[in-house]
């Protein structure tokens, strides 16, 4: 984590290509979560730039084994981690809470190929739509929407980010590409 710093630092620093919105609606009678990504760019780009969808949960519990926490930090050996100094490793499945949780990211890591022409001119703005049947075991109030730009080398360039209710609010459209998956495919 010390290392971490600088990195960020000098992350922070480079000017994204496109700045990336959120919209969604979700239709709690089939599960179905229709989620809008739009990249409006600020600065010309070329090659294989592509977008990916991740939905993460907050507040997962669960009980036995694979619920604990692994725990490098226990006994303080390694310095300060926001109290998990002070607990055991592994950390007891009751008393942990997993924020940010990767429930699915569409289509993949790497992204979704064709999301954007091979080149786009600064001002543009492209939309791309990703549905989602969302499992029963997902509480859909829990929900938050990430959106990655990745680079033609895979690395992200930017991200967003939304609650599902913001992403709601936000509204939602039609776009011009669309990736879906159901829950078959979970």
């Amino acid at each position: 984590p010390s290392a971490i710093d600088a990195d960020f630092l000098d992350r922070i620093s480079v000017a994204p290509k496109a700045f990336l919105e959120i919209g969604a609606q979700y239709d709690a009678g089939t599960g179905l979560l229709e989620v809008e990504v739009s990249a409006d760019f600020q600065s010309a780009i070329s090659g294989n730039y592509r977008l990916a969808c991740v939905v993460t949960e907050d507040n997962v519990t669960g009980s036995g084994s694979g619920w604990s926490q692994s725990n490098a930090y226990a006994g303080g050996g390694n310095g300060e981690m926001g109290g998990f100094e002070v607990l055991p490793n592994p950390v007891p499945a009751a008393q942990m809470v997993y924020d940010h949780v990767a429930r699915i990211i569409l289509p993949s890591f790497a992204g979704q190929p064709g999301s954007f022409p091979s080149s786009v001119a600064a001002g543009e703005i492209h939309t791309m739509n990703f549905n989602i049947d969302v499992p029963a075991g997902w509480d859909i109030n829990e929900l938050n929407i990430v959106a990655l730009l990745l680079d033609p080398a895979g690395d992200i360039d930017n991200a967003g980010f939304a609650t599902l209710s913001d992403a709601i609010a936000n509204g939602f459209t039609d776009a011009e590409m669309e990736v879906g998956i159901t829950e078959t495919d979970l």
